[in-house]
């Protein structure tokens, strides 16, 4: 983030996610996250000097939230597989736990506001992502094929959203079994066929 994290700012971040979520883009002011957040006018244009700037602020903040949730606690002992695995349950169950977070990226990526991100982020540089690096990781020790990155994390991501909307609009009953399936199908499309386990 190009602003310091303050009590504030994390209150003016809950409330536009909150708004956001009911209200998408168009229907959430300034003014209106200012009233919910309970500060004035000006102190949210004092550290975001305009709805955009904080859109793709709140947007950066929530990805750092994601990583820092996904790849905590990563066991750098276990193989490589079973990493896989724990980052796909971290990266479901951030989601399912964080509803606001998940609605506020899905309309996100999905709006003008995504291109202004990619923009500040190839300007400044200081978006790590992760997922991305994990997955490069897998190619580098054999363990997933060499293909383009990006269509791995699309089918990995494909499938923790789809599996994540399901659980919590009532279609899926959530338990470990159903998550173990998933991974599973995930792994064995993207595994190395001469992987030996790492």
């Amino acid at each position: 983030m190009n602003v310091q994290f303050t009590d504030k700012i994390a209150c003016i971040f809950r409330h536009t996610l909150a708004l956001i979520k009911e209200n998408g883009f168009h229907g959430t002011p300034m003014s209106m996250i200012a009233k919910h957040s309970d500060v004035a006018i000006g102190t949210i244009y004092h550290y975001f000097p305009s709805k955009e700037n904080l859109i793709v602020e709140l947007f950066f903040y929530c990805k750092t939230k994601i990583n820092a949730f996904i790849f905590r606690d990563i066991n750098q002992e276990s193989s490589y597989k079973e990493q896989f695995a724990f980052v796909l349950q971290r990266f479901c169950a951030f989601q399912i736990e964080n509803t606001d977070i998940f609605s506020f990226l899905e309309q996100f990526y999905n709006s003008p506001f995504n291109e202004l991100a990619h923009n500040q982020q190839a300007a400044d540089h200081y978006e790590e992502n992760n997922l991305i690096d994990f997955l490069l990781k897998g190619m580098e020790i054999n363990q997933i094929r060499k293909i383009d990155v990006h269509i791995i994390a699309a089918a990995y991501i494909g499938a923790a959203v789809t599996f994540s909307k399901s659980v919590i609009y009532g279609k899926l009953q959530f338990n470990q079994q159903h998550l173990d399936e998933l991974i599973e199908i995930i792994w064995n499309g993207v595994k190395q066929e001469n992987e030996y386990e790492l």
